[in-house]
């Protein structure tokens, strides 16, 4: 049995919860959690993000609505929601793809609000999952090939990785190889660099999941989310949701009391266009997903303000 499948919470699950907290008010070190609704930006960064796999992003005048096109595809904005013209009437029963931003910074429980403390506690987690709305799936069965689990594993590949094995989508192995080879670099001259590495005890990849009533789906049923997991964490927290069935009071555990990955790792992986899940508030710190428009978001300055522009 792998740690994934020991999880309580599916990985969809905790992406809704992320989603959710988007409403959360943020104190000044707290991530930058709000809606993002500018379709002329939002579609752009996933134009800059993914170049070989969407043409173009233009304008329905008889729709009144931005799209983009992807493959033989037209995704349409629907308040960020990426929706096939077929669903549009129903855009309201699906959430935004880009529902939260990601930050420069490692939220710190000592600056969190008693408002989002409150809003972190597990009873209202709960609710929050029992009552937020899906991911429509068309953008990233699109952009994966993975309408279907027969789909998606045709385009899953087992490499070697850090001395590891695992599977992912073939879509990210380049960005993959690239980070693997800037930390073995790294790991010359730097010596945490290079303990992180000799301390990896397996390295989880592609795990198909699927949500009972739901179309949604982990990122690791996509193959594009890696779970790092190191021999020992010295005692200290890697995971919210484990910590969370055993203290309420789990969001104030401090950084300093938190296994993490280097900065250094951090910040190669972020290059690559990985983001890392230590820096959400529903904290995954083994966690590390390919979301390049996030970060092209947040490289951007994007706030998630509307702008006049067309």
């Amino acid at each position: 049995m792998t740690f994934l499948s020991r999880f309580r919470l599916s990985r969809a699950t905790v992406f809704l919860l992320i989603s959710v907290l988007s409403l959360l008010p943020a104190a000044s070190e707290e991530p930058p959690v709000r809606r993002t609704d500018n379709p002329w930006v939002v579609l752009r960064a996933f134009l800059v993000s993914y170049p070989e796999r969407i043409q173009g992003v233009d304008f329905d005048a008889s729709l009144k609505e931005w799209f983009m096109v992807i493959g033989d595809r037209r995704l349409y904005w629907a308040g960020g929601r990426l929706l096939p013209k077929e669903d549009l009437s129903k855009a309201d029963s699906f959430r935004p793809y880009v529902d939260y931003l990601y930050p420069r910074v490692i939220p710190d429980p000592a600056t969190f609000s008693p408002e989002t403390v409150a809003g972190l506690s597990n009873q209202v987690l709960a609710e929050q999952r029992k009552n937020a709305p899906a991911y429509d799936m068309a953008f990233y069965d699109a952009l994966y090939d993975g309408a279907t689990r027969v789909k998606i594993e045709s385009h899953i590949v087992r490499i070697d990785y850090l001395g590891k094995r695992v599977s992912v989508h073939e879509n990210i192995i380049e960005p993959l190889k690239r980070v693997e080879a800037k930390i073995n670099e790294l790991a010359k001259s730097d010596p945490e660099t290079a303990t992180f590495v000799a301390s990896i005890s397996s390295i989880e990849g592609y795990n198909w999941r699927e949500i009972a009533d739901s179309p949604s789906r982990s990122n690791h049923s996509w193959g594009i989310a890696v779970d790092i997991l190191p021999k020992n964490w010295g005692k200290k927290n890697i995971y919210w949701n484990w910590i969370s069935y055993w203290s309420d009071r789990w969001m104030l555990i401090p950084l300093e009391r938190r296994w993490m990955p280097p900065e250094a790792v951090v910040n190669v992986f972020e290059s690559e266009g990985f983001i890392w899940g230590g820096k959400w508030l529903l904290w995954d710190n083994m966690h590390f997903e390919y979301r390049p428009e996030l970060l092209v978001l947040r490289d951007w300055g994007y706030t998630g303000k509307v702008t006049d522009e067309p």
